[in-house]
C-alpha cells in the first residue's frame, strides 16, 4: 500500500519549490538583519502566507464555482505551513524563551502551534478513515483556532514589539482581511442558499397539501 498517492506526491512537489522559494525571497528581503533573525522572520511569514492560502481556498470555492479544483491542493498547503511553522518556532525558540515582555504572544503562537501539530498528524486518508468524517472534521475546524491565534502573535510582532518599520506589516493585514471577508461572504452565501432551498419546499408542501 503507498504511503502516498501519486497527485498528493505532485502536489508536494509543486507546492515544496515554491514554499522554499517564498522563504528564500522573505530572507532576501531584509538584508539589514542578522542571518538568524532574517531566518526564522522568512519561516514566520512564509507559514502565514500559507497558512491564509490554506484559508482561502474552501470559501473562495463557494464563492465561484471555477476555483473548486483548488480544494483538492488544500491538505497539501496546510501540511506546507506546519512544516513552515514547526521550522520557525524552531529557528526561533532560544530567543522566545528567554526573551522578557512576550510570555502572552508566546503562549499564543505555542498553542497555536500544537493544534497545528494536531491537525498536521491527522493529514492523511488513513487518519480520516480512522477518525470518521464527522470527528476528523471536528478537529480540522481548529485551523480557525490557529489563524486567530498566528493573527495575534503576527499583530504583535509587526505593530507592537519592534519601532522598526516592517514591509510585511501591510501584506499581512490584507491577507488576514481577506481570509476572514471571505469566510464571512461564503457564510453569508450559504445561509441565503439554504433560506431559497427551504422557502421553495414550503412552497411545494403548500402546493401538495392544497
Amino acid at each position: 500500500m503507498a504511503l502516498i498517492g501519486k497527485r498528493a506526491l505532485l502536489h508536494h512537489l509543486t507546492i515544496g519549490p515554491i514554499a522554499a522559494l517564498l522563504v528564500y525571497l522573505f530572507w532576501l528581503s531584509r538584508p539589514s538583519l542578522d542571518s538568524d533573525v532574517r531566518l526564522w522572520k522568512a519561516l514566520g511569514n512564509s507559514a502565514f502566507v500559507f497558512l491564509s492560502a490554506t484559508l482561502i481556498i474552501g470559501p473562495l470555492a463557494k464563492l465561484w464555482n471555477k476555483t473548486a479544483r483548488l480544494i483538492s491542493w488544500r491538505r497539501e498547503t496546510g501540511i506546507w505551513y506546519a512544516f513552515l511553522a514547526i521550522s520557525h518556532f524552531l529557528s526561533v525558540r532560544g530567543y522566545a524563551l528567554s526573551e522578557p515582555g512576550i510570555k502572552l504572544p508566546v503562549l499564543a503562537g505555542l498553542t497555536a502551534l500544537f493544534f497545528t501539530i494536531a491537525l498536521l498528524i491527522t493529514s492523511s486518508d488513513a487518519a480520516l478513515k480512522f477518525l470518521g468524517a464527522s470527528s476528523w472534521k471536528w478537529i480540522h475546524y481548529a485551523a480557525y483556532i490557529i489563524f486567530y491565534l498566528s493573527a495575534g502573535h503576527a499583530l504583535y510582532f509587526l505593530f507592537l514589539r519592534y519601532d522598526e518599520r516592517n514591509w510585511f506589516r501591510y501584506p499581512f493585514l490584507i491577507l488576514a482581511l481577506l481570509v476572514i471577508t471571505l469566510q464571512f461572504a461564503a457564510f453569508f452565501k450559504t445561509v441565503a442558499r439554504q433560506r431559497k432551498y427551504q422557502k421553495l419546499d414550503d412552497t411545494q408542501n403548500n402546493d401538495s397539501d392544497n
